[in-house]
């Protein structure tokens, strides 16, 4: 378990709690209607990434499966029906049953992270509780279906993430924090795992580009100092993401083939420095790179107040 002082809570309890809230009623065509993205599928072979976790995707996205001992706990389901199936299949690669996955939780709402849900809620997992933010649920109620926010779109969610929602299932804790700024809704998390029986805390980071405008851009920059109060907090000594370039997915495969350093593992008081600081930084270079789209005021004025450049942490 987490070394939590927050209330955990079952799938069940959370999606009886997430009734009580309102929230927008499934709009199925939002503006502007647009078929799902298309592409060719570049599927990368799945991998172990901890004692109980595994990651299964594409070159462009991923999807991390946590053994909770009671099923299956997956954060992100792919971009749409082909990779989702081909999630599927990394299962069963993997020695693992995916009509097991209890519990879909998406980290935002851009396609790339919801796209597969439908295909697993019809194909795969039907009685698997589905979680994601209720802002990124509302938005996707309205924004129209272009851009990150195409079709397919999940008709329904079972349980509405508010921030600080701790979800329980088996013997895995889940926190969800809220950390806007790549996207209105994204949420991060902190579960717990091990690594050859060492217990760890590991902290995932919801959104990883930033946006090229200053109000998305302290957004997601004060969203990384929130989470790094929670990262300190739940004593985070790991991490991993969805996004990941295929050379580093294969220092974690030399891991467990030659018995190299794990790249994900670290001593708690280095973690905001191997994992934080690499978020940081992409604010910096969004902000100092030349393609921030100008902030212009109602009355025409720019704004005129870009981010400071940072050689310091927040809350030294």
């Amino acid at each position: 378990m987490l070394k939590n002082p927050f209330n955990a809570v079952s799938p069940e309890q959370a999606a009886a709690l997430s009734a009580k809230k309102p929230s927008l009623p499934f709009n199925p065509s939002p503006l502007i209607s647009k078929h799902p993205k298309e592409g060719r599928l570049l599927p990368v072979e799945p991998l172990k990434v901890f004692d109980n976790v595994w990651w299964m995707g594409s070159k462009a996205v991923g999807a991390i499966v946590i053994d909770t001992g009671e099923g299956y706990l997956m954060i992100d389901s792919g971009s749409n029906d082909e990779e989702a199936a081909w999630i599927q299949e990394s299962y069963k690669k993997m020695g693992l049953d995916p009509s097991m996955i209890q519990l879909i939780v998406i980290s935002h709402e851009h396609f790339d992270h919801y796209g597969g849900l439908p295909y697993f809620k019809k194909e795969v997992c039907p009685k698997a509780y589905t979680a994601m933010s209720r802002t990124g649920w509302n938005l996707l109620q309205t924004v129209p279906t272009e851009f990150a926010f195409t079709q397919p779109r999940p008709e329904s969610i079972d349980i509405m993430i508010d921030d600080g929602l701790c979800l329980k299932l088996g013997n895995t804790e889940l926190l969800c924090v809220s950390t806007p700024g790549h996207s209105a809704g994204c949420v991060s998390f902190i579960f717990n795992s091990s690594l050859h029986g060492k217990e760890l805390s590991v902290g995932v980071m919801g959104g990883s580009a930033v946006w090229p405008d200053f109000p998305e851009a302290r957004m997601y920059e004060s969203s990384i100092e929130y989470f790094r109060l929670y990262t300190d907090l739940l004593e985070c000594n790991a991490f991993t993401a969805v996004h990941q370039p295929e050379e580093e997915l294969d220092r974690v495969r030399a891991h467990w083939n030659a018995s190299a350093v794990h790249p994900w593992v670290c001593p708690e008081e280095e973690f905001d420095q191997a994992y934080l600081q690499g978020f940081r930084d992409r604010v910096q270079s969004a902000v100092y790179g030349g393609k921030m789209l100008p902030y212009v005021m109602p009355d025409g004025r720019p704004e005129g107040s870009p981010l400071p450049e940072r050689k310091y942490r927040f809350f030294m």
